[in-house]
């Protein structure tokens, strides 16, 4: 076992290591299982190999573009392809003009070492010293890119002596400090131009006076904080494959300085080794995040790592958030690479390693499939978990009255490493395939779906579910998108406009689009089961208010998302043509006469316990145990869980769900049982 996975799992300990939700699920009987057709199998990736590349002119760069197999921008490139190749193979295709050309064009020449700094333009030491709270308030939750006491210490002396001076001899500073200004003009101000990105006349300057390569690692954990700076910035411009090369750089400078191991705090003392951690774990975030977005491998891996998390004091928010996020990274990465460990139930660990990811270049067998399926979502049960201990209120169940930040941990639980949507994607992507095969084989009888989505329809269902109250978060009256926040300076409180901060981070936009896409794939192929564009609309109105807002990211993921309405519209118009069977998600009627039916997870969840306190296993649990019936702790969280995303006693009822275990891990036994 690595050194990462037990510091993973010791995250995962509780101080109650078997609290009553858990026994009251394990004391209950196993359900009984529909069978697996072990003759059926998912397309993980239905692109068809070698590699797919594309030809023309992107973002300035010359020769091919090549599409990786798990980047949601590449998913959207060869779902277009895909579609217009089988359904106008006559039509030469053209990509929409989104997808090949620069949204923001970025260029900066290197400013001559011998020439000081310019100075010029910036703004009071007091306007300077709200930039930086504001960008430390708006990034302090998820990242960690500032040491504070030594960055206000330098701020002061640029500003009470001669600044020129300071810039001159203090020059990587200088370009932290521009960085900082380039966000807090992003964060406070909409731009006033429609060419240039919020911020980027600060941006500009700032790469101008980076120091070289070479010697740039002499700088330590400055440089690192700066190269992650920039690389956030870049990805929030959609620069992503220059965020990945300046974040790579960032973890090369950081291992050379051993962040990624134990650091002797006797030594360095406990506040350095502190920083380390929290600077580590920040860039460990954004390379599992920028690297997935480009489909590319991890630049670091967990095996390589022995530092640890810095452990969150009672009561700090922030903290908690930082270490969730990082656990819910490796969690996504692990979806996408080729070893993925287990965790079960509390910190017992079963280190087995599937020899190939759920996300691969051919069939895999259903039964296979849904094993891998079954312990990701194990381990995103341990997450729910934890999610309800963050942010259960104690005197209210309103998701509006959450913090910030965890208001943004519940759309990164569901869509930001988008670990419920990815383990769920192929499924869709499986069932797109062979529809579009039928329509070219029109005369072969088609197969009988219900062996197909019998077992698989409560995990689809579990997609489609996440993705709906995505939208459903983000177009709430008092989303982050419209909200003021509070925000600490000396002098007292200063209400500030959070709305152009969550405009200019790319990360709701993101999710936006994925949870769109999906219910766009699974209203066409499964028509009854859920109003996709219905939601699609709630997506276009998030991208319009971000438009309008000054985001032009915005306008080409709309651009991008209506062209593939369009081909899905045709694509259901294609189906229903060549009367093609009609998919359904909808338990059988026998089913639901049988002795132990599935019930298949509510589209449009009422933000009540209700709708989970009643369904197949939660029902049986309550007759056996009484313990939610009597638990106020857990039906306050069942409740606020369903309003925000799929809690954990629904995530297991989803497991139980999945066909073809032999048996349940909702079973004492000694896979756990000896660890507790």
């Amino acid at each position: 076992m690595t050194k990462i996975h037990k510091i993973t799992s010791n995250l995962l300990l509780q101080e109650n290591a078997r609290p009553m939700w858990l026994l009251a699920l394990a004391r209950k009987p196993t359900r009984a299982m529909l069978p697996v057709d072990q003759g059926r199998c998912v397309w993980a990736n239905p692109f068809t190999l070698p590699s797919r590349t594309v030809n023309g002119l992107y973002k300035g760069k010359s020769g091919w573009i090549w599409l990786a197999p798990t980047s949601l921008w590449s998913l959207t490139t060869r779902l277009s392809l895909m579609l217009a190749e089988n359904l106008h193979p006559e039509i030469p295709y053209r990509f929409p003009s989104s997808l090949n050309k620069e949204i923001y064009p970025m260029r900066w020449r290197p400013a001559p070492i011998e020439d000081p700094p310019d100075i010029s333009g910036l703004p009071s030491a007091d306007d300077a010293l709200y930039q930086f709270n504001t960008v430390k308030h708006h990034l302090d939750q998820h990242y960690r890119f500032f040491d504070e006491e030594s960055f206000t210490r330098h701020l002061d002396e640029f500003y009470a002596g001669n600044s020129l001076q300071k810039a001159t001899g203090n020059r990587l500073w200088f370009v932290h400090f521009l960085l900082v200004l380039a966000f807090g003009n992003a964060f406070l101000l909409r731009s006033r131009s429609t060419k240039d990105p919020p911020g980027s006349r600060f941006f500009l300057r700032a790469m101008s006076l980076l120091p070289d390569y070479a010697n740039l690692w002499t700088d330590g954990l400055l440089a690192v904080e700066v190269l992650a700076l920039a690389g956030l910035y870049l990805y929030c411009i959609d620069h992503r494959e220059s965020a990945h090369v300046y974040i790579g750089q960032a973890i090369r400078i950081a291992q050379l300085d051993g962040l990624h191991t134990e650091l002797p705090e006797h030594e360095l003392g406990v506040e350095t080794v502190s920083r380390c951690r929290n600077l580590w774990w920040t860039l460990y975030v954004m390379d599992r995040h920028v690297s997935s977005s480009l489909g590319l491998p991890m630049t670091t891996q967990d095996s390589d790592i022995t530092t640890t998390l810095n452990p969150a004091p009672a009561g700090s928010r922030p903290d908690a958030t930082l270490s969730l996020h990082v656990k819910l990274s490796y969690l996504f990465s692990s979806i996408l690479t080729c070893k993925m460990s287990l965790f079960y139930a509390y910190g017992v660990i079963i280190d087995t390693l599937f020899s190939q990811a759920i996300y691969k270049n051919e069939k895999t067998e259903l039964g296979i499939f849904l094993e891998k399926t079954r312990t990701i979502l194990q381990t995103m049960t341990i997450y729910a978990r934890e999610i309800e201990n963050m942010v259960h209120p104690k005197s209210t169940t309103s998701v509006e009255t959450m913090p910030k930040g965890t208001r943004y941990i519940t759309l990164l639980y569901h869509q930001l490493p988008q670990c419920v949507l990815v383990a769920t994607r192929p499924l869709l992507l499986s069932v797109l395939k062979e529809r579009l095969e039928r329509l070219g084989d029109i005369g072969h009888r088609e197969d009988d779906w219900r062996s197909f989505l019998a077992p698989t329809k409560a995990l689809i269902s579990t997609g489609i579910k996440s993705a709906i109250q995505t939208l459903q978060i983000l177009t709430d009256e008092d989303s982050l998108l419209g909200k003021n926040l509070l925000i600490q300076r000396s002098e007292g409180h200063i209400l500030i406009p959070d709305q152009f901060a969550e405009v200019f981070l790319p990360f709701e936009m993101e999710v936006t689009y994925g949870a769109a896409l999906h219910l766009i794939m699974a209203t066409t192929l499964f028509p009854h089961s859920t109003a996709g564009y219905e939601y699609s609309e709630q997506a276009h109105s998030v991208f319009d208010e971000m438009i309008f807002k000054g985001n032009k990211l915005a306008t080409a993921r709309k651009t991008e998302l209506s062209h593939l309405e369009e081909l899905f519209r045709d694509l259901a118009m294609r189906i229903e043509s060549h009367g093609l069977q009609t998919l359904t998600l909808t338990t059988p009627e026998h089913l639901q006469s049988s002795e132990n039916p599935i019930s298949p997870l509510p589209v449009h969840a009422e933000h009540s316990g209700e709708s989970l306190k009643y369904q197949g296993t939660d029902a049986r649990a309550r007759e056996d145990t009484g313990y939610l019936a009597s638990s106020p702790h857990m039906s306050n969280n069942v409740e606020l869980l369903d309003g925000m995303g799929i809690s954990s006693y629904e995530f297991l009822s989803i497991i139980e769900q999945i066909g073809g275990a032999e048996s349940s891990i909702l079973d004492p036994g000694p896979s756990w049982e000896h660890g507790l």
